[in-house]
């Protein structure tokens, strides 16, 4: 749980850094998994990301992903679609026509070695 609240913590920050630019986001959501606790169920106040500037969001699943309702919860005011795939191919082939080269090759990198430490790129 603490986890899952570090992680957004830090995506909040990166998201304001981005300072008006335009950003698509891409989020490897493998090993995601809805907290079964106390806490994380009497949250009540939803996270507040400022998206907008947000362009797409694509999200890379697989058989154990459980995101619940957190597409419907944190993603249906957007402008944007939302996006998914089950294929490490096909999410990178859309990373490197969204993002360009170097973004691809980092994340490429994380997804490929699961470093899910580095998941939050923002290039300057």
């Amino acid at each position: 749980m603490s986890t899952n609240i570090q992680y957004l913590a830090q995506l909040s920050e990166t998201l304001k850094s981005r300072k008006g630019r335009a950003f698509h986001l891409f989020v490897d959501m493998r090993t995601w998994q809805i907290p079964n606790s106390d806490i994380y169920n009497q949250i009540k106040a939803p996270m507040k990301l400022d998206r907008r500037n947000q362009l797409g969001e694509l999200w890379l699943e697989d058989e154990c992903t459980d995101y619940g309702n957190i597409a419907e919860k944190f993603l249906s005011e957007q402008k944007f679609v939302l996006e998914r795939t089950n294929t490490v191919d096909a999410f990178l082939k859309s990373v490197a026509e969204r993002a360009g080269k170097v973004a691809a090759n980092d994340i490429k990198s994380w997804v490929e070695n699961e470093e899910f430490d580095k998941q939050i790129y923002s290039p300057q």
